[in-house]
């Protein structure tokens, strides 16, 4: 809402800071043109920004003379937006991924086989060689790829993870250690063959019956704090993190309360049974900096590695459906359970069948209890909705998606779902105007690049960084600017429950800010990937 202040109220401001004899406030940015949202429509009003005990204490117009503070930027006109927030991601995985293999963009099978060859060399000391990036859909020969090649680099365990993180091809070591054979069954999972034995490649729910040693918890310090670093400098300020457990999450928490790791992170806790007694016996955890009040299911796996659950076959694979990660009767019982306790529930849908089904389960669930409680339950990455579907958000269901998803993935998706399916899918306008006008937006990193100034791209001209296709991917799911700076701002706050002191620039909202020198609308499409924030701020501090 846009500031109207009366002659006597700035007079009498101005006395008052002229009297004041100490600085009242801890920083002032001052002469800051910040953003503001009215319905869907972005302006901008030029004022300093008074900040105390790392809030917004006071809004002032820029025609009143600067309030004394601590420590005063003048940021000489520059654009300031609400702290940009990341509404799905996997930020421990990010840490990691900045230590393992890199094999996003490789182009070959060959290709990936190489770095790792180059990477065992250069890191005698791992325990396990881990990678992850390679994308099949992305080669000449895009055949699963097999460990033969892999057998020989070395005497450790080899595991090198899809770019969706829903398959994985290891070594035959790896797969010796884990006593996975020809014969190893697991629901929601797949143990490719070849002549009768294992490939390497295991699907889904078969990655979880690797064997190999963890991280460290040292490890995993470093790793938050590697995350950290990137995220701020790309201006970010805020990460919803999609699944963790318990042990992971604690570590998180400790970390802040000793000042080590300074991003604020909504956690959602990776379900298990275990878990959900753990949790629900517990209650939620609420601090300045850690909010865990949700659960993160799976319902399917990817659409790239045909895991994503489908209403009719793949239209590259005609006997195949995909898969079913989660027992439909488990999930009803973990949403009964939730919907009493009051918490989230945050479920992967992929495919169109794992989207009808979670969501009627949502509505079935809630029904009951929604006169009680706005529970907000979320449905992540919503990818492929059948129409009659698509209309059922709202009233409690939210749309959580990735606009990169649908520019990485929109060359090679119409082979997965048939040019009949293509238009049911990353209708992300569609699904927000069912969502009552608010969508919270991510990227699934490390799956996708972390840098939000891409989701930009992705959401409004619908094109790769490469600029293609150069009339857009399907455009009348675009989104515009300022939908989709709300989708990483206020609308990410409110799926978060945070949207009381988070997502807009307002007296009492925490002091969190994504500042540009450029108006973010005068940039052209493909020059946003090039464009970096010149400050950030978290909690009334500076970070960048």
């Amino acid at each position: 809402m846009k500031a109207v202040y009366s002659p006597l109220l700035l007079g009498i401001f101005g006395l008052f800071v002229a009297c004041s004899t100490a600085p009242e406030f801890d920083a002032v940015l001052a002469n800051a043109r910040i953003a503001e949202f009215h319905g869907d429509s972005l302006s901008y009003q030029s004022v300093h920004l008074a900040l105390r005990d790392g809030r917004i204490a006071a809004v002032v117009p820029a025609a009143v003379a600067v309030p004394s503070a601590n420590d005063t930027t003048d940021l000489s006109g520059s654009f300031v937006y609400p702290g940009f927030i990341d509404a799905h991601a996997h930020f421990l995985a990010l840490g990691q991924a900045l230590e393992t293999v890199d094999l996003v963009g490789t182009r070959s099978w060959a290709e990936c086989v190489d770095r790792v060859r180059q990477y065992v060399a250069d890191h005698p000391e791992v325990a396990v060689v881990r990678g992850r990036g390679w994308d099949q859909n992305d080669w000449a020969n895009k055949a699963w790829p097999t460990s033969h090649a892999l057998d020989g680099l070395t005497d450790k365990p080899i595991v090198l993870s899809r770019i969706d993180g829903h398959a994985v091809v290891c070594n035959q070591i790896a797969l010796t250690q884990s006593e996975i054979t020809a014969a190893t069954r697991i629901d929601g999972g797949e143990i490719l063959l070849a002549a009768g034995k294992p490939t390497g490649v295991l699907v889904d729910n078969a990655e979880i019956l690797l064997r190999i040693a963890e991280p460290s918890r040292e490890e995993k310090i470093r790793y938050l704090q590697a995350a950290e670093r990137w995220c701020v400098e790309l201006g970010l300020t805020g990460v919803h993190d999609a699944g963790l457990p318990t042990g992971d999450i604690m570590l998180i928490d400790s970390l802040q309360r000793a000042g080590a790791l300074r991003m604020p992170l909504y956690v959602m806790v990776a379900e298990s049974p275990e878990a959900l007694d753990h949790w629900l016996d517990r209650g939620p955890l609420e601090t300045d900096w850690l909010s865990v009040r949700s659960f993160k299911f799976y319902s399917d796996g990817a659409l790239g590695s045909r895991g994503a659950l489908l209403r009719a076959p793949y239209h590259d694979r005609h006997d195949h459906f995909g898969l079913a990660l989660r027992d439909t009767k488990y999930l009803k019982s973990a949403a009964d359970r939730l919907a009493k306790a009051g918490w989230q529930m945050n479920t992967h849908a992929i495919g169109d069948s794992a989207n009808h089904l979670i969501i009627n389960l949502y509505r079935e669930a809630l029904s009951a209890r929604a006169a009680k409680k706005d529970l907000r339950w979320r449905v992540e990455h919503a990818q492929v909705v059948s129409p009659e579907d698509q209309i059922l958000f709202g009233k409690g269901v939210v749309p959580s998606v990735q606009p990169t998803h649908a520019t990485s993935d929109m060359d090679w998706a119409p082979d997965r779902l048939g040019a009949h399916r293509m238009p049911h899918a990353y209708a992300y306008r569609a699904l927000r105007e069912a969502n009552d006008g608010w969508i919270p937006l991510g990227t699934d990193f490390p799956i996708e690049h972390p840098n939000p100034m891409y989701t930009i791209l992705a959401a409004t001209a619908r094109r790769a960084l490469d600029g293609h296709p150069a009339e857009g991917f399907q455009t009348e799911n675009a989104l515009t600017l300022a939908q989709t700076l709300k989708g990483m701002t206020t609308d990410a706050a409110r799926a978060a429950f945070q949207e009381s002191d988070r997502g807009e620039i307002r007296i009492g909202n925490w002091a969190d800010f994504t500042i540009f020198e450029v108006n973010l609308n005068d940039i052209t499409p493909l020059a946003l990937p090039q464009t970096s924030p010149t400050q950030v701020w978290i909690h009334g501090a500076r970070r960048k």
